[in-house]
């Protein structure tokens, strides 16, 4: 691979993100691809802001600059406006249609987020993945997945990188039982409804 693809992953603490940036590390290197996965931002802990910089192909540095992002997964309507400044005309976003604000503070609402976002990029995407989880699991915890496989629907650059089959394998890598079987059902839906919402 001849240049980098820059993927920045946003969220707080407590909804997946480490989890996703380990899937897609796992999905790259059965894709045959370097790739520097590194929280370089947040806190740990529940509720605090985190941003995963995943950075595939040759290079040095594990940090993606400002403006060089080329796909951005947000779990929050919120962390998804923060993490603009990553993002370009061209980077594609997907967004989780989520929004917590936290307490005792005003925010923008989640229409006027998402109204500024697609001013700035050419791609914005708001994508229920609280409710396909809770579809298939009976929890959101695998928004993170479908958030993954809505992406790569949506994105042919990001799947030309990372296909289906090797982000599949990847699933069976980390997941077992009946969590493996859901999951993969997770992010199947997910794809679908990505390609479904380009016409794919």
């Amino acid at each position: 691979m001849s240049r980098r693809f820059n993927l920045v992953l946003t969220g707080v603490g407590g909804q997946g993100l480490i989890t996703l940036g380990r899937l897609i590390g796992e999905a790259c290197i059965r894709a045959g691809l370097n790739v520097t996965v590194a929280e370089v931002h947040g806190m740990s802990q529940r509720g605090g802001s985190v941003i995963v910089h995943v950075r595939i192909g040759e290079g040095d540095s594990p940090v993606i600059p400002v403006g060089g992002a080329h796909h951005i997964i947000a779990m929050e309507v919120l962390e998804a406006g923060r993490s603009v400044r990553y993002a370009n005309k061209d980077t594609v976003m997907v967004v989780n249609d989520l929004i917590l604000p936290p307490p005792l503070a005003k925010y923008p609402g989640k229409k006027d987020v998402i109204e500024a976002l697609k001013s700035k990029l050419g791609r914005v995407y708001l994508y229920d993945a609280e409710g396909v989880s809770k579809r298939i699991m009976g929890t959101p915890i695998s928004s993170n997945i479908a958030l993954l496989g809505f992406s790569l629907g949506v994105n042919p650059a990001l799947e030309d990188l990372i296909g289906k089959t090797d982000v599949e394998k990847a699933i069976e890598a980390i997941f077992k039982g009946k969590a493996l079987e859901l999951n993969m059902k997770v992010f199947e839906e997910a794809f679908k409804e990505g390609k479904a919402s380009v016409g794919g």
